[in-house]
Parts: C-alpha cells; sequence; structure tokens
C-alpha cells in the first residue's frame, strides 16, 4: 500500500522538499545497514576461513607437544588467535578488500549528501530570487497605478487651457486657474503664467 501510493502524480508533487528530504535520508540509511549487514558477513566468512587454515596447520601436528609444553588445544587456541590478529592489522592497515570498500561507501554517502546540501542551498537561493522579483513587481505596479491615479485626475479636472488662452489671463483669472488645479497661487504674475503653463503642460 505504501509504494502504490509513490504511483499518484498529485500525491507525489505535493510532497514538501522536506518530505523528500527525508525520505531519501531513510533510504539512505537503509542502504548503509544493509551493507553493513553483509560486510559483516563477509569479514566473519574470513576469519572463519583464517580459523580453518588455523586448524589444518594445527592437525599436521596431531600428537605433539609444543617446546613449551603446549597442548593441541592450546596451539590450535593460538594460531586462531594469532590468524585473527593478523587480520585486524591487516585491515588497519587499510590492506583489506572489506577496508576499501567501506571507504568507496563512505565517499559515496559523503558525495549524496554534499550533493544534497547543494541542491537545497540553490532552491533556497532560487525561492529568495523569486521573493525579491515578486517584491519588485508589486512596486512597480503600484507606482504605476499612483501615476495612472495623477493622470486620471488631470484629465478629469478642469478644462485645459492653451497657452494663447493662459497669455491672456490677468492675475486673479490665473490665481483662480490654480486654485481650481490645486495648485499654489502666491508669486508674480511671471511665476502664476509659468505655473499654469507647465501644469497644462503636462497633462
Amino acid at each position: 500500500g505504501r509504494h502504490n501510493k509513490r504511483g499518484g502524480g498529485s500525491r507525489f508533487a505535493a510532497q514538501s522538499a522536506e518530505e523528500i528530504e527525508q525520505r531519501n535520508a531513510r533510504l539512505e540509511e537503509l542502504d548503509e545497514q544493509r551493507a553493513k549487514r553483509r560486510e559483516e558477513a563477509e569479514e566473519k566468512e574470513q576469519q572463519q576461513e583464517a580459523e580453518a587454515v588455523g586448524e589444518r596447520v594445527a592437525s599436521m601436528n596431531i600428537g605433539e607437544e609444543s617446546a613449551q609444553g603446549e597442548t593441541r588445544k592450546q596451539r590450535e587456541e593460538r594460531q586462531k588467535e594469532e590468524a585473527r590478529a593478523a587480520y585486524r592489522k591487516k585491515h588497519e592497515a587499510g590492506l583489506t578488500e572489506e577496508y576499501k570498500r567501506d571507504m568507496e561507501k563512505l565517499a559515496e554517502v559523503r558525495s549524496r549528501r554534499e550533493a544534497a546540501a547543494q541542491k537545497q542551498k540553490e532552491q533556497e537561493e532560487a525561492a529568495i530570487a523569486e521573493e525579491e522579483e515578486r517584491k519588485k513587481k508589486v512596486a512597480e505596479a503600484n507606482e504605476q497605478a499612483k501615476q495612472d491615479e495623477k493622470k486620471k485626475k488631470k484629465q478629469t479636472g478642469p478644462p485645459k487651457l492653451s497657452s494663447i488662452e493662459i497669455k491672456k489671463m490677468k492675475p486673479a483669472q490665473m490665481k483662480d486657474a490654480l486654485k481650481e488645479r490645486g495648485c499654489d497661487i502666491q508669486g508674480s504674475k511671471k511665476q502664476l503664467q509659468e505655473r499654469l503653463l507647465k501644469y497644462e503642460a503636462d497633462r
């Protein structure tokens, strides 16, 4: 049932990056456990083989006593321990196949973790860039809306005056026109005229 759910496209797509990462971590852990069990089984087999060699050597000297007065059983135990010690020494020196497999597995796990970390970093950076772009577009849209509102107010305001009409106006008339347009009405006749001309030119 658990594997069948993975077939549903929408359900799989709905999984978050965190859930996918957790699932990958579990799969990786299971792989490591299986690899460890295999390695332990192989190590045990090699140790048994070493012990068997020791037993064969011991069987060649049945009935003999060593110079130190060892019995056959003592000699067999010593030879087994020597074989195990030799294997351990070889393993620690990095000369066994088991050691090489351990190092290869470790390098593979490290590589996968580094790749996963890099992918997560890229996703985070992409999300930040996307959010910045979204904010920029919102700001641009707000600014455009303000400009459109200003333009709309000018278009729906008082009737547009031509430059000739403005130049013929008296100061009192220009002040009324400026006040109607929400502009400053202080200043000389020339300043009032320039202000009104600029307002109409910008409409």
